[in-house]
C-alpha cells in the first residue's frame, strides 16, 4: 500500500531523510520510532507530499506519486488520512464543520448525507452530542478523536498518525490506541503511527521501523527490536525501561 525507495529529504544542507527504504502492505499498522528530530514526521509528510521530496521514489497503491502534479497528487490524498499531532482542529469551525470539511471541498455529497456521514464518523470514535461544539469546549482526547473523524471522513485507504498519544494521561491513551485497532478492524485502513510511547506501539503494531539521524536502522516485531544489539537501539529501549518494575518492563 505504501512503498519508499531510496527517499531523501533535504532543507538546505540538512538531510533529515538520507535513503529510506520502507515496503507497508494494505492492512498493516507499522510505528515509526526514534528521537526526537530523527525524521519520523517527516516521513509521514514526504509520504503525502505534503513537503518536497529531494529524491527517491513514493508509491501509494502501486502508483508512483512522487513525480505527480499537484492536482494528480491531490486525487491521491483523497485516499489518505492524517491525524496531526494535537488534532490540529480548525478553530473557527465545530465539530461538525471540521468533520465535513474534506466532504465539502472533495464531494458532491448533499446536506443530509454529509451531516449522517460525520454523525457516522464521530459515532466510530465514540463521540455524541459534540457537533455543535468548538474545539476550545473539548477536552485533549476528545480534540484526538475528532482529528481521527475528520481522517476518517472520506473512508480513507491509509491513515497516517503524528503522534496521536502525546501529552495524554494513560487512560486516554489507551482510548486512542483502541481506537487506532478499531480503525483498522472496521475499514480496513492501513496505518502508520509515529509515537514515543513504546506501551502504545507494542499494542498495536505489527512491525516496527527505528529511525535515527534520517536512516532506517530497524525494522520488524517489537520483540525483534528488542532483540536488537545497535547502541542506539540499546540505549533507547534501556532509556524507556521502568526502572520500578523488576521485570524490566516499560
Amino acid at each position: 500500500m505504501i512503498e519508499t525507495r531510496d527517499l531523501k529529504v533535504c532543507f538546505g544542507k540538512t538531510t533529515v531523510l538520507d535513503g529510506i527504504d520502507l515496503q507497508i502492505a494494505a492492512g498493516e499498522i507499522v510505528t515509526l520510532m526514534g528521537g526526537s528530530g530523527c525524521g519520523k514526521s517527516t516521513l509521514l509528510r514526504a509520504v503525502m507530499r505534503l513537503i518536497p521530496v529531494t529524491s527517491g521514489e513514493i508509491f501509494i497503491d502501486e502508483k508512483r506519486v512522487d513525480n505527480l502534479s499537484e492536482t494528480d497528487m491531490n486525487e491521491v490524498r483523497k485516499m489518505m488520512g492524517m491525524v496531526f499531532q494535537e488534532g490540529a482542529l480548525f478553530d473557527s469551525m465545530n465539530v461538525r464543520e471540521n468533520v465535513a470539511f474534506a466532504l465539502r471541498r472533495h464531494t458532491r455529497m448533499k446536506e443530509k448525507e454529509i451531516r449522517e456521514t460525520v454523525h457516522e464518523r464521530l459515532e466510530a470514535v465514540g463521540l455524541k452530542d459534540v457537533e455543535e461544539r468548538t474545539p476550545n469546549q473539548l477536552s485533549g482526547g476528545m480534540r484526538r478523536r475528532v482529528g481521527i473523524a475528520r481522517a476518517l471522513a472520506l473512508n480513507p485507504k491509509i491513515l497516517l498518525y503524528d503522534e496521536p498519544t502525546t501529552g495524554l494521561d494513560p487512560l486516554l491513551t489507551a482510548t486512542i490506541v483502541e481506537l487506532i485497532l478499531k480503525m483498522r478492524e472496521r475499514y480496513g485502513s492501513t496505518a502508520v503511527v509515529v509515537t514515543h510511547d513504546i506501551n502504545a506501539a507494542i499494542r498495536i503494531s505489527d512491525r516496527v521501523a527505528m529511525l535515527h539521524e534520517g536512516k532506517i536502522i530497524h525494522k520488524g516485531s517489537f520483540k525483534s527490536l528488542e532483540k536488537s544489539d545497535h547502541p542506539h537501539i540499546v540505549k533507547f529501549l534501556n532509556s524507556m525501561r521502568d526502572t520500578r518494575n523488576p521485570q524490566g518492563g516499560y
